[in-house]
């Protein structure tokens, strides 16, 4: 049964995760807890409910950060990404102290691995999906675009890198919708930076929890600090981001995704643009 048919699933019990972010530096606390069917995914902060959609998005500033009625919450892909690897549909994720989400070892590793340890439950309710009927396309001037097509059923996405950088000239990979490929070659995947970007960063008030252990910090000849965890670990990271902010659209894709020298914010175009055509059918997939 390829995804995204079959019933929804939520997790069996809540998860506690506590960690510093990204960008703030400073310490939080989620419980990612089990939802009712239909719930979908949503933040809960000071008790202001933010629910994981592309109309809730507030910055893409080197992160995707959702907020309502003047309550935010910061760096919320990688959380997603895990939801979306591993199939979860329905979650309340509780957020507590700062308003960024914990960014721990940089990818969604940890994530991954405690909704694991909780267990994912398949609910009594079928799962819909957005099934894509004819090609769709958003590009910009510099040659980025992301695009999807029918693919006579599942989810696959093709993501590809490139910089003026001889490390960085070009990678690419793919994903065809798999828990067990996640967990293993896109959960692991840390986020990166280049070396003269730091000081940048951190003058935009942003990176202050980065550290050589939770960020590929990337030099005129390669990687700084130690081995990268795969060869091609840096388009990896951005397959991750990718899946976590098409979380935002609601409901899960059945098509085909390609994504070149994308980031936050086309992300947030393409999802955008995507649900107010007339390209896609919502549908609950025959098993």
């Amino acid at each position: 049964m390829k995804y995204p048919s079959g019933a929804q699933r939520t997790l069996k019990k809540t998860v506690e995760i506590r960690g510093y972010g990204l960008h703030t530096g400073k310490p939080s606390k989620v419980r990612i807890k089990p939802a009712p069917v239909d719930t979908g995914v949503v933040f809960v902060r000071d008790g202001v409910e933010i629910p994981a959609h592309f109309s809730h998005v507030v910055d893409v500033s080197r992160a995707t950060n959702l907020g309502r009625d003047g309550v935010v919450v910061r760096t919320v892909e990688h959380l997603l990404s895990a939801l979306a690897g591993l199939g979860v549909d329905n979650a309340v994720i509780e957020v507590e102290g700062g308003e960024e989400i914990p960014g721990l070892d940089g990818s969604s590793s940890v994530f991954t691995r405690k909704i694991l340890e909780a267990g994912v439950q398949e609910q009594e309710r079928a799962r819909k999906c957005c099934r894509v009927m004819r090609p769709f396309r958003v590009e910009r001037e510099d040659g980025s675009f992301m695009e999807v097509s029918p693919n006579g059923g599942g989810f696959k996405a093709h993501c590809a890198i490139e910089y003026q950088h001889p490390y960085l000239s070009h990678q690419a990979t793919s994903f065809e919708h798999d828990p067990q490929d996640y967990t293993e070659g896109v959960a692991p995947a840390r986020t990166y930076c280049f070396y003269e970007e730091i000081a940048h960063l951190l003058k935009q008030g942003l990176g202050r929890g980065g550290n050589i252990k939770n960020a590929v910090v990337i030099g005129k000849d390669g990687v700084l600090n130690g081995p990268p965890r795969f060869e091609d670990e840096p388009v990896r990271h951005k397959l991750l981001d990718l899946l976590g902010d098409l979380k935002l659209l609601g409901l899960p894709l059945m098509g085909e995704l390609k994504a070149f020298k994308a980031g936050h914010a086309m992300h947030l175009r393409f999802l955008q643009a995507f649900a107010e055509s007339d390209v896609y059918e919502v549908v609950e997939p025959e098993p």
